[in-house]
C-alpha cells in the first residue's frame, strides 16, 4: 500500500477513535480478551480484503498483538511501500523494490480500511504465552529502523508470506511440512487472474507479462501468498496442548463486510477477451478483394496496421527487457513474445505508409510476414509448452493475423498504385 494514503487514512481515524467513549472501547475489546486466560500477549491475524487499486486487489493482512501488561495494542503491516520514493518505477520493473514492516495501532488501522470499504476478519491465536512472547518480540524486533525493509517479490515475499513465515517460526516450524505436503490446482497466474479481472486492462497487461514460472501447480504453503489463502488455511491448523490438539485460530471475528462485490472464486478468462476476436474481424474487413474495397479501406487498414503494431512492438520491447532486465523470475522465458513481438515495432509506421502508398519494400513484407509466422509457431507451441498461452492467443493471434494479411493485400497489386 501507498505509505502516504495509510498514514493520511490513520490520522483521520485516530480522531475517530479518540473521540468514541472509554466504555464503548473496552466493551468492544473484551470478547477477545477473554480467548485466553494466561500470557501477557495475545496475538491474532488481521485479514482484509481485495480494495479498488490494482495493488490492493489481491488483499492484505497483519499481525495484531496486543499487550495485556502496558495495554499496547499494535498490528505490524510488511505492505509499505511509497509511489514517491525516488526511483520507484525503475526499481519496480527492476526487481528491486523495497517494502517495509511497521507497526500501528490496530483499531485506527482497522477503521482505516473499513473507511474504504475493504472486508475486515480477525483470527485470535491459540498460542502458549512462550509462543505469543516469541512472535511480539520477533515482530517488534523486524519493526525496528535498521530491520524492517525487505526486498518485495509479488509471489514469493510479500506482506502475505511475511506473516505465514513469522507464524511458522512461532509455532516451531509446523506449518511449513504440512502445507507443503498439500499440492493444488492453483497456479499463480490463475490466482493473478482472478483477483485482477475487476480491472480488465491490468489483468491482461498481466497475463501477457507472465511467464511459464507462473503456471506451476503451487503447494497450500505457496498460495498463502495470497492473504485470504492463508486466512482460510489456519482454520484447518490444530496445535497440541496438555489437553489435547486444539484448533490454531482459537476465536474469529468479523469486524467488517464489505459492500463490494465479493472476490471470485474461480479464476475464469480474460475479461477483454473477446476484444481479440473483434479486432480480427476487423482486420479481415479490411483486406480488399475489389479496387473499390481497396481505395475505401486503405485509410483505416493504415491507420489500424499501424497503431496495433506499434502497441504490441511497445508491448514486446516491455517484456524483452523485463526478462533480460530484471530480478522478476516469473517474467522469464516468456513465450508471449512470439505473439507480442518487437518486430512489429520496427515495421508498424513502415507499413502503415506501404498500405498508403500502394505498394511495400521487400524488407517490410518479410517482417510483416515473420510476425504471421511468430504468431502461428505460438498456436502451434500452445499444446506442449509449459506456459499457458490460452489469454495471449486469444487477444493477439487473430489480430496480428488477419492485420498482416490486410497489409500485404493493399501493398501487393500494381493496379493500386
Amino acid at each position: 500500500m501507498s505509505a502516504r494514503w495509510l498514514r493520511r487514512a490513520l490520522a483521520g481515524a485516530v480522531l475517530a477513535a479518540v473521540s468514541v467513549p472509554a466504555q464503548a472501547q473496552s466493551t468492544a475489546m473484551a470478547p477477545l480478551a477473554s480467548t485466553s486466560a494466561t500470557g501477557r500477549y495475545l496475538v491474532s491475524v488481521l485479514t482484509f480484503g481485495p480494495g479498488d487499486a490494482i495493488f490492493e486487489r489481491y488483499g492484505h493482512n497483519a499481525i495484531r498483538v496486543r499487550d495485556r501488561v502496558t495495554g499496547s495494542d499494535l498490528a505490524y503491516n510488511w505492505g509499505m511501500f511509497s509511489f514517491d520514493d525516488p526511483g520507484f518505477l525503475r526499481r519496480f520493473l527492476s526487481g528491486e523494490t523495497r517494502y517495509w514492516v511497521a507497526a500501528f495501532p490496530s483499531q485506527p488501522l482497522i477503521a482505516a480500511y473499513q473507511e474504504r470499504d475493504r472486508a475486515t476478519e480477525e483470527q485470535v491465536l491459540a498460542l502458549t504465552p512462550t509462543q505469543a512472547e516469541a512472535l511480539a518480540l520477533a515482530v517488534a524486533r523486524n519493526a525496528l529502523p535498521e530491520n524492517r525493509e525487505y526486498r518485495y517479490d509479488y509471489f514469493r515475499d510479500n506482506c502475505s508470506t511475511r506473516v505465514r513465515d513469522a507464524l511458522d517460526v512461532a509455532l516451531g516450524g509446523i506449518l511449513r511440512p504440512q502445507f507443503t505436503a498439500l499440492q493444488t490446482d492453483l497456479t499463480y497466474r490463475s490466482e493473478s487472474r482472478r483477483l485482477s479481472a475487476p480491472d480488465p486492462f491490468a489483468q491482461a497487461g498481466i497475463e501477457l507479462a507472465l511467464g511459464p514460472m507462473a503456471d506451476t501447480r503451487m503447494t497450500a504453503w505457496e498460495t498463502m501468498f495470497i492473504p485470504m489463502r492463508l486466512r482460510d488455511h489456519l482454520r484447518s491448523v490444530t496445535v497440541a496442548t496438555a489437553a489435547g490438539p486444539v484448533p490454531l485460530v482459537a476465536a474469529e471475528t468479523v469486524h467488517y463486510v464489505a459492500r463490494r462485490p465479493v472476490e471470485r472464486a474461480e479464476p475464469g478468462g480474460l475479461v477483454l477477451g473477446p476484444l481479440g476476436p473483434v479486432l480480427a474481424m476487423w482486420g479481415l474487413l479490411l483486406i480488399p478483394l475489389t479496387p473499390t474495397m481497396r481505395r475505401r479501406s486503405r485509410i483505416p487498414a493504415a491507420i489500424l496496421t499501424g497503431g496495433w503494431f506499434t502497441l504490441t512492438g511497445l508491448v514486446g520491447v516491455l517484456l524483452l527487457g523485463m526478462w533480460l532486465g530484471s530480478a522478476h523470475v516469473f517474467w522469464y522465458r516468456n513465450l508471449t513474445l512470439l505473439l507480442a513481438s518487437p518486430v512489429a515495432l520496427i515495421v508498424a509506421i513502415p507499413a502503415a505508409r506501404a498500405i498508403l502508398a500502394g505498394q511495400a519494400p521487400r524488407w517490410v513484407r518479410t517482417l510483416l510476414l515473420l510476425i504471421a509466422a511468430q504468431s502461428m509457431l505460438a498456436l502451434l507451441l500452445w499444446p506442449i509448452v509449459a506456459q499457458r498461452l490460452a489469454g495471449p492467443l486469444l487477444l493477439l493471434l487473430g489480430a496480428n493475423v488477419a492485420l498482416v494479411m490486410a497489409a500485404l493485400r493493399h501493398s501487393a497489386d500494381p493496379a493500386s498504385r
